[in-house]
Parts: C-alpha cells; sequence; structure tokens
C-alpha cells in the first residue's frame, strides 16, 4: 500500500497536470512541446528517486513517504507552470 500511495499518486498528479499544461499553451505555441517534454524526463526520474527513498528508509511510516513523495512529485508542475508563465510573459 506504502508504494501504491507513495508512487502513484504523484505520478497521478504530474501526469493530469501535464495535461493541463500542454493544452494551455495551445493555438501554434511550443509551450505544450516542451510541457511535454519535461514530462518525458519529469515523471520516471520522479517515480525512481521516489522509489528509492522509500527502499532507503523503510522504517518510516506511509505519511512520512508521502509527504516527502507529494512535494517531490511538485517540482515538474512546477516548472512546467514557469514555462507556461515564461512564455505567455514573453509572448506579451
Amino acid at each position: 500500500m506504502k508504494y501504491l500511495l507513495c508512487l502513484g499518486l504523484p505520478l497521478l498528479l504530474q501526469a493530469v497536470l501535464t495535461l493541463v499544461f500542454s493544452q494551455a499553451g495551445s493555438g501554434g505555441s511550443f509551450v505544450g512541446l516542451g510541457a511535454l517534454l519535461f514530462a518525458l524526463v519529469g515523471i520516471p526520474l520522479t517515480l525512481i528517486i521516489n522509489f528509492a527513498l522509500i527502499r532507503s528508509y523503510p522504517a518510516l511510516g506511509t505519511m512520512a513517504h508521502f509527504s516527502r513523495s507529494f512535494l517531490l512529485g511538485l517540482i515538474l508542475p512546477a516548472l512546467q507552470l514557469a514555462l507556461l508563465i515564461t512564455a505567455s510573459i514573453l509572448r506579451w
């Protein structure tokens, strides 16, 4: 259950937010492509890091692992949001 919660929910969050950010930059811009390229590298990297952290500290509780995994999973959407904001500012 620990692996499903700590790996599955950040993966789902990243996948949904990647879809949102890729659709938000529509209209012929490359923001959607950039968001998908960030996700191409970021999602597997996040899963590998979360898996390694869970395996290296097995004595921690599920909520401690979940909070760390969730915060680590927010890095990719933050980068995608920064890309979207930067592209919209430069287009303005």
